[in-house]
């Protein structure tokens, strides 16, 4: 009877000793957070890229700043003028600059190289609103009626003592009006020029910063 080999019988024998051959050592793996880690040149790199973008976080800022301030007084207009046509129609005009306004700053924190133009023209457009809601006043504070009017007509010693009282009444009116126009010409001309020129700064800075970190940012900011 022949003899049953066993299964490493047919085997060739190992090199060297007999003790099986070491597996080739590997690096151990990195872990994902070890990773994710950047590195000190990225580090560096960022802080500059945050450093070089303060510009157009202060136009976020301002921006934000104006859409919430905006949002407070077209709250107060709508309230006001639940029975006056113009102080409801400025109220909803106001709320829909806001809205423009807080989107508007958004889209500078996401880098939007479109949000500048945006701003600027959202501001025309409220001084738009604002001169002829003031134009309106003027117009109607020098035409309607008095309400002194009544006792106007009948002449007489209250007709004389009330007559000043009038014309202080429309005058102090129309100052009024005239100055809600002045003050919008000069601060949405001036923020209007502010964020025209923004669209420069961001353009710069996307073609000086790696895209890598741009996005970055952006993802930062949503």
């Amino acid at each position: 009877m022949s003899q049953v080999q066993s299964p490493a019988a047919g085997r060739p024998p190992l090199s060297g000793s007999g003790d099986a051959a070491p597996l080739p050592q590997t690096s151990p793996a990195t872990s994902p957070r070890e990773q994710a880690t950047p590195s000190p040149e990225q580090m560096q790199a960022i802080a500059l890229a945050r450093q070089r973008g303060r510009k157009l976080s202060r136009a976020a800022g301002i921006a934000a700043f104006s859409g919430w301030t905006m949002v407070f007084f077209a709250i107060i207009t709508l309230l006001c003028g639940l029975f006056s046509i113009p102080e409801f129609l400025l109220g909803a005009g106001l709320a829909v600059v806001a809205w423009l306004e807080l989107r508007g700053s958004k889209g500078l924190r996401l880098l939007d190289l479109s949000a500048p133009r945006r701003l600027g023209f959202n501001q025309i457009a409220l001084s738009v609103m604002l001169i002829a809601y003031g134009g309106w006043g003027i117009i109607a504070a020098l035409i309607t009626a008095s309400p002194y009017e009544a006792q106007l007509a009948t002449g007489g010693a209250v007709a004389e003592a009330l007559e000043p009282i009038d014309r202080l009444q429309r005058a102090v009116t129309v100052l009024f009006y005239a100055a809600v126009i002045g003050f919008s010409v000069l601060t949405q001309g001036c923020l209007s020029a502010y964020y025209f020129t923004r669209r420069r700064h961001l353009a710069s800075y996307l073609s000086n910063t790696p895209r890598w970190i741009v996005d970055m940012l952006r993802v930062a900011a949503t």
